[in-house]
């Protein structure tokens, strides 16, 4: 019996690795080339855990520096450019014959035809955030032409090049690192943690039990030996990453697998999915536990009960381990990474009736049931959550409390908190305490605190109700908001002359979120300012000859109230 079971677990073990292999052989091997012109060295690869996503391509190193030369990785066209505060910045998109597209995030400069085309738009339309679409006549490119210089625009903490596949019918993302781009990678995955949860229960009821390991030649097995439990029903997570040859960075695992007695129970791999499914990742991590410790999140090996994401096989199973009798099983795991390179981890688990736990849920639950369309109310809240909302049954908490102050036009709404994700926008509405021919009512906004995130949104009032959609639990609560946007110059004063200054930065801060709208003119004329964080960016050029000139900015909040500034300046 003993070596059917072994026999079993082996084969389940060559499966996945033929499954690799498999996946990999799916895509055209050398047909892309590397985006730069210096061996690729990442800092991020595919599938690394985000907040609310997976990293969705390769972010490639730029030896600590901007402006080198980005290249086109395969003959093409330019069928896409966008232009964003966030994201990526200001990114290429690349067309090309053999079914698939690429992207080029975080650029600065592209080339000169392209870049005078995409300034012309701007201009026309007064607005620097661009989304266009180009024909296949209008930039074709050839595989190794100079596209753009890299940079560090966008929603970037340091100069690199994102790089990634899409499928270009699907709009799915592939990882690259499938495609075969010569990185040299013999570092097989490292485990650092592994996890038991009661799934009795749902897994925002009790966190996650830590096993302790130890490595060993050969993988890595429990300190303890067998694992004792107090449930019939569990599941298992781990903490771990891979590494590759050639980069001091910690990345993202590639697959992973979970075996009991030789039967696969569960299998995933990372690869062919879309943005819109990449807050999935938010399934299949403890997200309770990402948020509380801002450090590596725990992937659950077994599939939550709301998690739609495809990257699991359908012919294994969910994950569940069901112990239906007090005998040792074996359990085994299996992380890889792209090339094969592997580290397994094998334990024996039995249930032990003296460690039975029962749960009592608080006595102001409100269960919120997933898969099903679920509303909470309260006083002056209702919160409307879709059937596919939730990941997993959630012992909702929902506290009103009357907060006085100047500015508060509702009691403070605690939706549950910010330790349980949702998959999409949900609509909330709040009854304001303003009286309904109030004059405030039309500078209220609804606010939202999750954590360190803040946002505000001008809502729509329905008689005493507000409603807006969000797409994360935490405090809500109308504010009243009068107070405009602050402009502040960086770097140089109103009236000064300016001697060799490249650009003007301006700073431009509203006390509840972004600002909602800005606008600059110079000397009545729109000027086009780029941006990064809080700050508004114009790089002198053509528009702003040597002479005496007059900026204008205007800026707006969330809640319509503007703050227009006048400065003066003498370009030498």
């Amino acid at each position: 019996m003993k070596i059917i079971k072994y026999v079993k677990g082996a084969a389940c073990f060559l499966m996945m690795v033929f499954s690799i292999i498999k996946v990999a052989a799916q895509y055209p091997r050398g047909y892309f080339r590397n985006p730069l012109g210096i061996p690729i060295q990442l800092s991020t690869n595919f599938g690394e855990i985000r907040p609310n996503h997976f990293h969705m391509g390769l972010d490639i190193r730029t030896q600590g520096r901007e402006n080198l030369p980005v290249y086109a990785a395969a003959d093409g066209y330019v069928s896409r450019v966008k232009i964003e505060k966030w994201g990526y910045g200001r990114a290429i998109y690349i067309t090309h014959p053999n079914g698939y597209t690429t992207v080029y995030g975080h650029l600065n400069d592209f080339f000169n035809e392209l870049d005078n085309n995409l300034k012309k738009q701007q201009y026309a339309t007064e607005s620097w955030e661009q989304d266009l679409r180009f024909r296949p006549d209008q930039f074709p490119v050839k595989k190794g032409q100079f596209i753009a210089f890299s940079g560090n625009t966008g929603g970037s903490a340091g100069p690199h090049l994102h790089f990634e596949i899409r499928n270009t019918r699907t709009n799915n993302c592939h990882n690259p690192e499938l495609f075969d781009f010569n990185i040299p990678d013999n570092v097989p995955p490292v485990i650092y943690n592994l996890y038991w949860y009661d799934r009795r229960f749902s897994t925002y009821q009790l966190g996650p039990t830590n096993i302790p390991i130890v490595k060993k030649p050969g993988g890595y097995s429990t300190a303890a030996g067998v694992v004792k439990v107090g449930s019939p029903i569990l599941s298992f997570g781990i903490k771990a990453e891979d590494k590759s040859s050639n980069s001091p960075f910690m990345f993202g695992i590639y697959a992973a697998s979970i075996s009991v007695d030789g039967a696969l129970l569960n299998s995933f791999a990372l690869d062919n999915f879309s943005y819109d499914d990449s807050r999935y990742v938010n399934a299949c991590i403890d997200y309770t536990n990402y948020m509380q410790t801002k450090g590596k999140g725990i992937q659950h090996l077994s599939k939550l009960p709301g998690n739609l994401l495809h990257v699991f096989d359908p012919a294994d199973g969910e994950g569940i381990v069901m112990l239906a009798d007090t005998l040792p099983h074996k359990v085994s795991i299996q992380v890889k990474d792209v090339y094969g390179n592997a580290t397994s981890l094998n334990f024996t688990v039995q249930l032990s009736s003296d460690l039975h736990q029962q749960y009592t849920p608080p006595a102001n639950v409100r269960p919120v049931i997933v898969n099903k369309e679920n509303v909470v109310t309260g006083n002056y809240v209702k919160a409307y959550f879709s059937k596919t909302e939730f990941y997993d049954n959630v012992p909702f908490v929902l506290v009103e409390k009357n907060v006085n102050s100047k500015n508060s036009a509702s009691p403070l709404i605690e939706l549950h908190n910010a330790l349980v994700p949702v998959d999409d926008s949900f609509a909330i509405q709040i009854r304001t305490t303003l009286k309904p021919n109030d004059p405030l009512r039309n500078k209220v906004v609804i606010f939202k605190l999750t954590g360190t995130h803040k946002e505000a949104m001008k809502g729509k009032w329905t008689g005493d109700w507000m409603q807006g959609k969000f797409n994360r639990l935490g405090n809500f609560q109308l504010l009243i908001d009068t107070v405009p946007p602050a402009v502040t110059p960086v770097g140089w004063k109103n009236g000064q002359t300016l001697l060799n200054q490249k650009r003007l930065v301006l700073k431009c801060k509203d006390e509840l979120d972004e600002v909602d709208n800005f606008r600059a003119t110079l000397d009545g004329k729109w000027l086009m300012f780029g941006k990064k964080n809080d700050d508004f960016i114009y790089t002198f050029d053509e528009h702003c000859p040597a002479g005496a000139h007059t900026l204008t900015i205007m800026a707006t909040d969330k809640a319509g109230n503007v703050t227009t500034k006048q400065f003066t300046f003498v370009k030498k």
